[in-house]
């Protein structure tokens, strides 16, 4: 429970960067607008394909990429209290 927890609060805080370092940027208005809307929708393929494409924001990536690992690691433990507050 702790890891699924804590990982979504990385993707969240890394997918807000994200979006802000798309915004900042930028060359134009439809630029800002569209690697904003690839980070907000497509994470975290968005946020790779952003920073292979303009090489900015690392850290806000590896934040997303960690928050889907860690997320990945407390679905199971997540079944199994599910598991045991179904009654018998």
């Amino acid at each position: 429970m702790v890891f699924g927890s804590l990982g979504s609060f990385l993707i969240l805080v890394g997918g807000i960067w994200l979006i802000i370092v798309a915004i900042q940027t930028g060359q134009n208005t439809g630029e800002k607008v569209l690697w904003a809307l690839v980070n907000f929708l497509c994470q975290p393929l968005g946020g790779i394909i952003f920073f292979i494409v303009k090489r900015q924001g690392l850290v806000p990536l590896i934040l997303v990429i960690v928050g889907c690992i860690l997320t990945g690691f407390g679905v199971p433990s997540m079944f199994e209290d599910l598991k045991r507050a179904v009654p018998k």
